[in-house]
């Protein structure tokens, strides 16, 4: 192997070091060498199957038929399929309602609806180091119903038991249909037996998580159709808590969760993302601590940071699909258990150490000298 890694090196003297420009062109010949050894490494690449593949194949199954539920009973309720919603599971809102919150696009929310999101939870609360037994506190707004659904799906999977609160606000083409909010669809999913648990408090979501930019309050104060729903709920023994108190607010939902393994903020409910800071928007996946000092404005993300416990940011699809390999806006759905998500990438070892070092040696063959270069390689 030592013959091959010297026919490597340029022979007749090596590069002067005296000769400046010798040097530069053995620098770019490595970089050369360096390129085209990192895409012969990426191509013999192998994927593997990743250490939880079961339990996420069993929680895209399981969102898969929650999905399926779902869209029988939105259709027997009257509720036809939106336009938007081409690839036909049935989770997509509307453009606009009474209970709609802030403007969505339809390409995140279809993403979301994907039964391999369930399958990347099981990915991020692996990642995030909790296991089977583990407690997870969540709160849900309404936005994206199905990534709701795909947290519970992989915590059922999962074995870790899941505290939620769910939102009745939405954004545009997530749950912000009055007549099938996404408290109801969990609870709905609940009684079919298809999650554990059903939500543990609901709230009105939106500015305040008080439902102040509702457009049903902002233009004319109709608030019947929300009445509507308050009132569903308030049947189901989950009449929706309105706390003033921004701090208080967070506060409460601490106290509900109670002791928690790890955190999870679904979408953007206030109470998760902060008060006036919104950088935690700005992110995804497993978070780290800001290093913000705590303030009234300081969320549930931040409180839980602070105090050393993992917390997940599920928001941002476009940056979460690129780092899971999940096709975003799919125009198909990919068989359960074929997408990148469900694997790990592994890279042939001796070709690594390999270019590593011809690497070291093509090195100090250019500022060592030829002879020291060629004796250390031999």
């Amino acid at each position: 192997m030592a013959g091959g890694i010297l026919n490597v090196i340029p022979k007749g003297g090596g590069f002067d070091l005296a000769d400046r420009n010798g040097t530069i062109k053995g620098l770019a010949l490595l970089l050369v060498f360096l390129i085209l050894a990192s895409a012969a490494i990426k191509m013999t690449g192998t994927n593997v199957r990743h250490d939880r593949y079961e339990e996420m194949i069993e929680a895209a199954s399981r969102m898969e038929k929650c999905e399926e539920a779902l869209k029988a009973e939105r259709l027997r309720r009257g509720i036809p399929l939106d336009k938007e919603d081409y690839l036909e599971i049935g989770l997509l809102g509307c453009s606009s309602s009474s209970i709609t919150t802030t403007v969505g696009v339809p390409e995140a929310k279809r993403t979301s609806m994907v039964p391999d999101m369930a399958a990347m939870c099981v990915r991020i609360l692996d990642e995030a180091g909790l296991k089977k037994g583990d407690t997870i506190g969540a709160c849900y707004s309404g936005s994206f119903p199905a990534l709701n659904i795909a947290l519970v799906c992989a915590a059922d999977s999962m074995g870790i038991h899941i505290v939620y609160t769910a939102a009745i606000g939405a954004s545009s083409y997530g749950a912000n249909l009055p007549e099938f909010t996404s408290p109801e669809m969990l609870c709905f999913l609940y009684e079919q037996g298809l999650i554990s648990t059903k939500p543990a408090a609901v709230t009105l979501g939106g500015d305040g998580d008080l439902g102040q930019n509702m457009i049903g309050y902002l233009l004319g104060g109709d608030d019947r159709e929300l009445n509507a729903v308050i009132d569903r709920l308030e049947q189901k023994g989950l009449k929706p808590i309105q706390i003033e108190s921004y701090e208080e607010n967070v506060k409460w939902r601490m106290q509900l969760y109670g002791e928690l393994d790890g955190f999870v903020n679904v979408g953007g409910n206030v109470a998760g993302t902060g008060r006036y800071n919104r950088e935690y928007m700005q992110k995804q996946g497993i978070l780290k601590d800001s290093g913000m000092r705590l303030s009234e404005n300081s969320g549930l993300l931040e409180q839980y940071l602070r105090k050393g416990i993992p917390a997940v940011q599920l928001l941002n699809l476009k940056r979460l699909c690129l780092e899971y390999h999940i096709a975003y806006d799919p125009v198909s759905l990919e068989k359960i258990g074929t997408s990148g998500v469900y694997y790990t990438k592994t890279y042939a070892k001796p070709l690594i150490l390999l270019t590593v070092f011809i690497a070291f040696g093509w090195l100090l063959y250019l500022f060592k000298g030829k002879d020291m270069g060629i004796k250390i390689l031999k």
